[in-house]
Parts: structure tokens; sequence; C-alpha cells
């Protein structure tokens, strides 16, 4: 092997070996300060559950009927939504911009007096053709049955103008019981720059980013295949709050209790 060749090879795995090393060492010193909690730290808070898309594993999800059957429910503490604006700007609750049997139909681009009526596509529980529900009812529901509302900016191109509306309504119909989340850090730091006493969350489907997520200084919910006991801590320890998704087997309501998170999100009523 010619002397620049081999230089070159050693140079080489010199730096993967000290990439190595050190990305050892850091999982080594973040490990360690998660696990250590503060000796003043004390957490006393009991799990609360979250319906997520209201009780959609009894009724279409995001639908009316949904969020009446968990706002009567003394099980769920929140009820969850994911909001779009329709092209005519109304706020309407569905997971998905193309929510409709007819998946051409989206959301942004109809006006409501076209698309309320209109039957929805099937879900994972196969309930559909219930018409679309509005922000502003979901609000009223969950308003009626004193649940704290759970309110997913799910779309992506969100104006401020448009996430002040829906903390206007909020505030109007809920008052403070009411809390912005999103996948979006962008929709998240718009909501805090609007006001920055209102509550919100990161959503994170990755453990590594929602470790940061949380060391950052935010409330986060993970996906339940990214949640540790490392990150739970991580929260913990600067004070905030950190809940779960989509948690429906009682075994895994039980572990994650244990853990000591803050909120898990189910489409069950675990208590019936």
């Amino acid at each position: 092997m010619k002397k620049k060749a081999r230089t070159a090879l050693i140079v080489t795995v010199s730096v993967f070996a000290a990439l190595a090393v050190a990305v050892v060492v850091m999982f080594s010193v973040l490990a360690a300060l998660s696990a250590k909690m503060p000796e003043d730290f004390v957490y006393e808070k009991s799990v609360r559950f979250i319906a997520h898309r209201g009780l959609s594993s009894k009724f279409y999800e995001n639908g009316e009927r949904a969020f009446l059957a968990a706002a009567e429910s003394d099980f769920f503490y929140g009820i969850e939504t994911d909001v779009y604006f329709t092209a005519d700007g109304v706020a309407v609750c569905a997971h998905d911009d193309d929510a409709f049997t007819d998946s051409s139909v989206k959301i942004t681009e109809s006006n409501y007096g076209d698309i309320k009526n209109l039957s929805l596509k099937e879900n994972d529980y196969g309930y559909t053709s219930e018409a679309i529900c509005t922000f502003e009812r979901y609000l009223e529901i969950t308003a009626a049955g004193d649940k704290v509302a759970v309110i997913e900016l799910k779309q992506p191109d969100l104006t401020k103008e448009q996430i002040q509306e829906l903390i206007s309504l909020s505030e109007r119909i809920c008052g403070d019981k009411f809390v912005m989340i999103s996948f979006s850090a962008k929709h998240v730091k718009t909501v805090e720059k609007i006001d920055p006493d209102l509550v919100t969350q990161r959503l994170q489907s990755n453990a590594f980013t929602g470790w940061f997520a949380a060391a950052g200084g935010y409330n986060i919910s993970l996906n339940e295949s990214a949640v540790s006991a490392f990150t739970v801590n991580a929260a913990h320890r600067r004070g905030r709050e950190i809940g779960v998704w989509t948690v429906n087997s009682i075994d895994e309501v039980k572990r994650f209790t244990a853990m000591g998170v803050d909120y898990i999100t189910t489409d069950f009523d675990f208590s019936a």
C-alpha cells in the first residue's frame, strides 16, 4: 500500500473511531443527567387520559358523536382533535385534508357549505358516513363536558392569523382549558409568540428528537414507541410535562403509568 493511501486510511479510521467515542460519551452523559433527579424534586401528579379524536373506538373519529361520548365520560380529562380551515375560513375537525369518501375533495380547497354533509372515508374501526364537525361545535361539547380541549394544529400551512383565530375562539368558549399541540415547531412557536402563557406541546414520533424537545424545555407528547423513562425524566427535571399516544392496551397503560407520564391519549374508555 502506498504511503499516501495508508495515511488516508489511518486518518479515516481515526475520525470514525473518534466519532464513535463521542457518540458513546454523549449518550452516557445524557443518560446520567436524565436519570439523576434533583433531591428536591417531588412528582405527585397522576396520569390523565385524553380521548383521541373523541371516543374514536366507538364512534367516527373527530365526529360530533365521538366528542359527545368522550365529554360524557368521567374517564377522560381532555378531548383531542385535529384542525383544518376550509377555503372560506371555517375551522373544521379532521385528521386529513382529504377526509371524504371522494378523496379528490380537499377541505382546504372547498367552501364549508359544499362539504358539510359529504360522506367521510372509513377509518380504522370501520366507521364512516358522518358529517364533518366544526371546530366551534367541538369546543362547545368539550366545554359543556368540563374537559380540556387538546387542539392539534394539523394543517401544515396555517397562518398566524388563522392560529390567532383558533386561540380566540378557544378562549371565548373554553376559557383557559385548552392546549395547542403540533408536530410543527413553527406552529408551536407562533402560539407562544401570540401568548407566552398558553399551554403548548410538541408532538414527536422519534425518541431522539423527542428527548431534545424535552431537553429544550418543551412540553412534549410522543408516539408510544418513542417513550422511555430516560425521556420522562428529562422532561420532569425541567418542570415540563410528557404525554404518550396512541395507547390502546391496558397493559401499555400500566407500563406508561409506571414510567410517570402525565398524559395518555387513547381511543378507548378503559373505565367502561
